[in-house]
């Protein structure tokens, strides 16, 4: 059901989108910045990290994003009236004679097919658009922190961490924007990812969503042997049922702060390495990090001197802004800023930088 109501208000949203291009002020440039504003502590110095990589591209790429709504409003304007015929067109054709008791499927399958034609003619040149701002100016914003590499697509798959006991059934993925670098000494290494579930009805197959988020692994400076799970309270019912069937040899790990035993179930194969790494002011720490990710249900597993952490959340990080907002990299720029920011808090916050007392 959440699934059904979040395409249908992702319909509306890209309906909106689609009429915008009507719009009179559309293919003229506006409100064209010239500097970059620092105005939180993270986004001091790169203002001339803004002069330096990326000031010289706005012009280029204002021009390419007013073509490119341009062809994409023309292409609207041609589909128009195909889009309102469609539906007219299907009612007149006699269905069943042709496909018998599967016609219902059959006509759903077409429009649907037709509307997604219409609607790649007419957000493709967009789409473009915002690709070439992923692979050619994001990599200039992330050069601010120095070494760090930026993918819009990665072969990384969520499957690889099926050993921290963490990952759902899944049968579907989506995944993208695989960022890889070092902080404080820290290797990051972080992907988006949609995993999504297959559910069958007597007379469908439909997929619902399980997990929407990033997955991140960052190095650790503190030695370790074996595994170790942090995961979100299930209740009574739902640990016990983990703690005897979904994670083999780990065994639950008793803990002496009640608060943290509220959030989250621990799991390990090594109670004295558990107890080693989940310090009383660790655990702190990592209740902390939950609310600066809005108290979204962090789960994580200690495994080969890495830790890999889930965070779910509900909107994409690392994309670009509005294609309808004149391009002067400001706003990609501080949205990107902010989002590494919250990820670099990973480190900060539980202090994996240092070689003792996490």
């Amino acid at each position: 059901m959440f699934s059904m109501f979040r395409d249908i208000i992702n319909g509306l949203i890209f309906i909106i989108r689609i009429f915008r291009l009507l719009s009179p002020n559309l293919l003229k440039s506006r409100g064209m910045r010239k500097s970059f504003p620092e105005n939180e502590p993270y986004e001091a110095g790169f203002a001339a990290h803004y002069d330096q990589y990326l000031s010289d591209k706005v012009t280029s790429f204002e021009k390419g994003r007013l073509l490119a709504l341009k062809k994409s409003r023309r292409n609207f304007l041609i589909s128009l009236p195909i889009i309102v015929l469609i539906p007219f067109g299907v009612v007149n054709i006699d269905w069943y004679s042709l496909f018998g008791e599967y016609s219902f499927q059959v006509v759903i399958f077409m429009i649907l097919l037709a509307y997604g034609v219409i609607i790649w003619f007419i957000t493709s040149s967009m789409d473009l658009y915002q690709d070439s701002i992923k692979t050619e100016i994001f990599p200039n914003i992330l050069n601010f922190f120095g070494t760090f590499n930026y993918h819009p697509e990665t072969q990384k798959s969520a499957g690889a961490y099926e050993y921290s006991g963490l990952i759902p059934n899944f049968n579907r993925e989506t995944s993208e924007d695989h960022i890889k670098g070092n902080y404080k000494g820290v290797e990051i290494d972080l992907f988006e990812t949609e995993l999504e579930q297959k559910r069958r009805t007597k007379k469908s197959t439909y997929y619902v969503t399980v997990f929407k988020g990033i997955l991140i692994t960052l190095s650790m400076n503190k030695k370790f042997e074996g595994k170790t799970v942090v995961r979100k309270d299930a209740g009574s019912i739902g640990n016990w049922f983990r703690s005897t069937f979904s994670f083999g040899s780990l065994k639950k790990v008793k803990l002496e702060d009640p608060k943290f035993e509220k959030k989250f179930e621990v799991f390990s194969d090594d109670q004295v390495t558990a107890r080693y790494l989940l310090t009383v002011t660790f655990m702190e720490r990592l209740s902390e990090l939950a609310e600066v990710f809005g108290g979204k249900n962090i789960q994580c597993c200690f495994f080969g001197n890495e830790l890999f952490i889930m965070i779910p959340l509900k909107k994409d990080m690392f994309e670009p802004g509005s294609i309808f907002e004149p391009e002067d990299f400001i706003d990609d720029s501080k949205s990107l800023l902010k989002e590494l920011n919250l990820i670099f808090s990973i480190v900060d916050t539980l202090k994996l930088n240092m070689q003792l007392n996490l």
